[in-house]
């Protein structure tokens, strides 16, 4: 990502002193901090000309949940992952506080990470979705390493998709659709029928019964970032090398199945490559992959599984979000653009699940 011009900013200076003392900084906002509304600020230290992020965490984050992602992104760092920001110490923790993450007088929790430069792509080359595959398997290796956090059991990403499929069986769309107010994103409404055409000639509902009725296979269950998409990925030295993976907010216990079916959804396929199955799309992207850590049979069929149940239940949570609960989001154009997309990919992901 390019930094943008820096400036005082004295509210974000007082937080920023939990790690950096009276030093000078010099502060921006930072551009592509994604939908969750979290504040994202690059940092400068004046003296050493040295950048980093500072970044809130979703509301009511509790602690020990901070304390957990910088363990994670730690011990990778550890074990060789250079691509994950350094996690920066507070220079002076109380007894009893954080190392790593400052609360603020509001509750809120903050942590400092260096700045990684590289800039993000939605359509990488063939050559940089392989290097970053290959960069993700190093990284799920590396994760599989960190004590206590390995288990085998059903994934936890199936079991939510399944019980938001018997929600949505209770509650669907063209039945919540009479509810909607004239005042409502005209943009987004639009969109909404649409989806609920394309959701009732596509057999919506039997879909949905397939995926609630579905059984969760047993498999391997480690710390995967479960949040990484296009955004995330960060390419330098024009393009050729991967310079970072960042923001591990939504790290947790799945199959890395869900990582690989979240960033090979996230990126734009060329025309001539588009395929059924997401595992065919990107075949030789995913041997990449697998020449790193080759992949579980049941985790091979869940990535296509979870990336068609991601399109269907990611439209359903921004319908939610954006017409019933009437949340804002900062950058409405890139939620349109989202929303769209997504409304484009829902009719293959009804046949695929």
């Amino acid at each position: 990502m390019t930094p943008p011009a820096l400036e005082p900013n004295a509210s974000i200076e007082r937080v920023c002193a939990a790690w950096l003392g009276a030093d000078s900084v010099r502060i921006a906002p930072l551009a592509g901090g994604g939908f969750s509304g979290s504040a994202v600020h690059l940092v400068e230290h004046v003296a050493t000309g040295r950048q980093f992020v500072l970044k809130r965490f979703p509301e009511s984050t509790p602690i020990e949940r901070c304390g957990w992602v910088h363990a994670l992104m730690r011990h990778l760092r550890d074990a060789g992952i250079a691509v994950v920001p350094e996690v920066i110490d507070r220079r002076r923790a109380a007894a009893g506080e954080s190392a790593t993450c400052f609360v603020d007088g509001d509750g809120s929790r903050w942590e400092l990470v260096a700045f990684m430069p590289g800039r993000a792509t939605e359509r990488p080359t063939a050559g940089q979705a392989g290097r970053a595959l290959e960069t993700l398997a190093s990284l799920h290796a590396a994760a599989a390493t960190m004590a206590g956090t390995r288990s085998h059991g059903p994934s936890p990403g199936v079991i939510r998709r399944r019980e938001q499929a018997r929600q949505l069986l209770a509650s669907p769309w063209r039945q919540r659709r009479a509810s909607i107010g004239m005042d409502a994103d005209a943009a987004v409404v639009a969109r909404f029928d649409e989806a609920i055409d394309l959701f009732d000639r596509g057999g919506g509902m039997r879909a949905l019964e397939r995926i609630a009725a579905c059984e969760a296979e047993p498999l391997a269950l480690q710390p995967v970032l479960r949040d990484i998409w296009s955004d995330h990925v960060l390419f330098a030295d024009g393009g050729e090398r991967v310079s970072g993976i960042v923001d591990y907010h939504a790290a947790g216990i799945d199959s890395p199945a869900t990582d690989l079916a979240r960033l090979l959804g996230s990126w734009s396929l060329a025309e001539e490559h588009r395929a059924p199955s997401l595992v065919d799309a990107w075949r030789d992207v995913i041997a990449a992959y697998e020449r790193v850590r080759p992949l579980a049979p049941a985790e091979r069929r869940l990535v296509p599984w979870l990336h068609a149940t991601g399109v269907i239940f990611g439209l359903d949570n921004w319908f939610r979000w954006t017409l019933e609960e009437r949340r804002r989001f900062a950058d409405v154009d890139r939620m349109h653009e989202r929303i769209a997309r997504l409304v484009a990919a829902l009719g293959p992901a009804l046949v695929c699940q």
